[in-house]
């Protein structure tokens, strides 16, 4: 049962996969054959743009080509029919296509921030409920943003939508989230919720979200309560009409009979499943993910550990196809343009009613001159409101500032070393370097795709945090585990400079902090100690705990750095990025997003340094 956690945003993936499908459903009554022939038939337009969509969702499990094809012409009718609700649910659909049937979140991205602009404009609620449903979807995957407010703003959306399936979705994929983040009881209550809106109005959706509240039930530990519903939900299973299609059906019912044990019937039916997905055109691979799932956990309740062991290598391999083929920097990067694009339309709004008050100024400056009684009370109300203006004013050109600091960093920081292992890749292109060149070069574009990788991820995480888009979610974190990892993720970089990293934590340190954020305090300290640290030098993770507080130690015996250097270390504007001793480059930023993160965690960060002999980062953060 703990292996629900370790897939956490599995479940929100199938919840609106289903539910989302089903709004298609809902508008197909008749057949593809059937579709066509009123489309042959049909006279207006707007009747044709209903059945061209109608006919996307048809092809959607089958052919995701032809789904998006008939869903493009139906937007193309709707545009030319200046019908923007209807362009907006297309540009909605084509963005879901690509995000769950073709796993190209990069396209999902753009057609969904096309989708939205038109759905805000015309307050069109259930399609901006389903938009920010799948954008909760991606920034999981891409680890952007603010995951639990885009499915809450998806939830504000269902309740103005009126209709109980996108209801009933919102609910149901915010309590798997919140179970993702152990925050079981707040997770109940929106679970119950969920059950509650489709009750009395889909026997098949409250059947698979209560599959989904049995599990709740076992991962709190409360058997008896899970063995009842259990049971509850056995009288149901001859109720089902399949409206939410043939795997889901299939999947669900084989879920439930391995809850009650009928191992062999769950065996034979995840297996006819799994047989009707490879026949399949083309193979729904997140299907065979959820396949295989099942099988491995059916496996390990019979002890059956051979064939569980099977499965799990199936299901390792669809996990890691998945996360590569939706893991990309390109979508990434549009999650992180999306959210500084609605801050700048903030800014401009901003600047336009400076602007309107600074005309309002000068009409009561001309009435202030044929007023002399109100000229004294005029001009001190006009100096206050100029020195606003002018404070605003410092801010935006601040803001610029760093605009053009970050864009420096893109064009040249990043640019130099993607341009030298460029030539690598050319000279091994062009067969100039014989087997022990590249050998002997292979350690040092290792150095190189490491660095610039590292700079890439500050970047981003930098860019968010300027955002407002990185707010901790406090726990008890235990501190051994993450600096294991981080020492093991650099391993290839340390034996390349036969540098000795020792960690002197011992097991049962915890601290109450936000676990991605101390995972990137970690690995920045890290990898600035490894950049910074000779050939053959040491460094060293000491931890010491005082009066509630846990102290992290990152000790290097290193370059050092000057009295200036530690002055300027943490300020954005006077940051200028050193090479290491391997000539690593760097953009500046990993400093300063550890010193942003470490004290929107409530902690401190003190560095002491002395040139030649090295530096001590000391990382202070509340104990658990």
């Amino acid at each position: 049962m703990m292996r629900f956690l370790s897939h956490k945003f599995s479940i929100i993936y199938l919840i609106l996969l289903m539910v989302l499908w089903a709004d298609v459903l809902s508008a197909q009554p008749a057949s593809v054959s059937t579709l066509k022939k009123q489309l042959l038939s049909a006279s207006a337009d707007s009747i044709r743009c209903s059945l061209l969509y109608q006919l996307g969702g048809t092809y959607e499990f089958s052919c995701p080509d032809s789904c998006n094809y008939f869903y493009k012409k139906s937007l193309e009718l709707a545009l030319r029919l200046h019908d923007q609700r209807a362009a907006a649910q297309a540009m909605q659909r084509i963005g879901y296509v690509y995000l769950f049937y073709s796993k190209d979140e990069t396209k999902a991205l753009m057609w969904l921030n096309k989708a939205m602009i038109i759905a805000k404009k015309t307050n069109h609620s259930l399609v901006l409920s389903q938009i920010y449903h799948c954008l909760g979807i991606i920034a999981s995957h891409q680890h952007v943003g603010n995951t639990y407010d885009l499915y809450m703003q998806a939830l504000d959306y269902a309740k103005k939508a009126n209709n109980w399936e996108v209801l009933h979705d919102s609910y149901s994929i915010v309590s798997q989230h919140l179970i993702s983040l152990k925050k079981h009881e707040e997770a109940e209550k929106f679970a119950l919720l969920a059950l509650e809106t489709c009750e009395e109005k889909d026997t098949d959706t409250w059947f698979s979200e209560g599959l989904d509240y049995y599990e709740m039930l076992m991962l709190q530990n409360r058997q008896v309560e899970a063995r009842q519903f259990a049971q509850k939900l056995s009288s149901f299973k001859d109720k089902l009409k399949m409206t939410k299609g043939y795997f889901v059906y299939m999947n669900d019912v084989g879920k439930l009979e391995t809850m009650l044990k009928d191992y062999d019937q769950a065996e034979l039916r995840f297996l006819k499943i799994l047989e009707f997905e490879t026949k399949k055109p083309k193979i729904d691979t997140f299907h065979l993910y959820f396949i295989f799932r099942n099988l491995e956990n059916l496996y390990l309740q019979k002890q059956e550990y051979k064939k569980a062991y099977e499965a799990s290598k199936n299901l390792m391999d669809v996990r890691l196809w998945l996360a590569q083929k939706r893991q990309t920097q390109d979508s990434k990067l549009q999650m992180t343009q999306m959210k500084a694009a609605s801050d700048l339309e903030k800014k401009e709004i901003k600047i336009a009613l400076l602007e309107t008050q600074k005309k309002q100024q000068l009409v009561l400056l001309v009435m202030a001159i044929a007023v002399a009684i109100m000229l004294i009370s005029f001009m001190v109300f006009l100096q206050k409101n100029k020195q606003r203006v002018e404070h605003q004013k410092t801010e935006l050109g601040q803001l610029n500032s760093t605009k053009d600091k970050l864009f420096a960093i893109l064009s040249h920081d990043l640019r130099s070393p993607v341009a030298s292992l460029k030539n690598y890749m050319m000279l091994i292109n062009w067969g100039a370097l014989s087997q022990t060149e590249f050998a002997e070069s292979a350690q040092g574009l290792n150095l190189q795709l490491s660095n610039v990788n590292t700079m890439l991820e500050n970047v981003l995480n930098w860019s968010v945090s300027q955002m407002g888009g990185m707010n901790p979610v406090i726990e008890k974190i235990a501190l051994l585990p993450i600096i294991e990892e981080e020492i093991q993720l650099f391993k290839p970089v340390s034996d390349i400079k036969q540098i000795r990293v020792d960690n002197q934590t011992l097991p049962q340190s915890n601290l109450l902090a936000d676990k991605n954020h101390l995972t990137i305090i970690i690995r920045n300290l890290l990898q600035n100690a490894i950049k910074f640290t000779n050939f053959g030098g040491n460094i060293t993770f000491i931890y010491t705990e005082k009066a509630g507080i846990g102290k992290i130690e990152v000790k290097d015996n290193g370059l050092g750095m000057t009295k200036e250097k530690l002055e300027n270390l943490f300020q954005f504007k006077k940051q200028i990025s050193s090479s290491g001793t391997a000539q690593e480059q760097g953009t500046g930023l990993g400093l300063i997003l550890v010193k942003d993160l470490v004290e929107i965690n409530n902690g401190k960060i003190v560095v002491k340094s002395e040139l030649e002999k090295g530096t001590i980062f000391e990382v202070s953060l509340p104990m658990a």
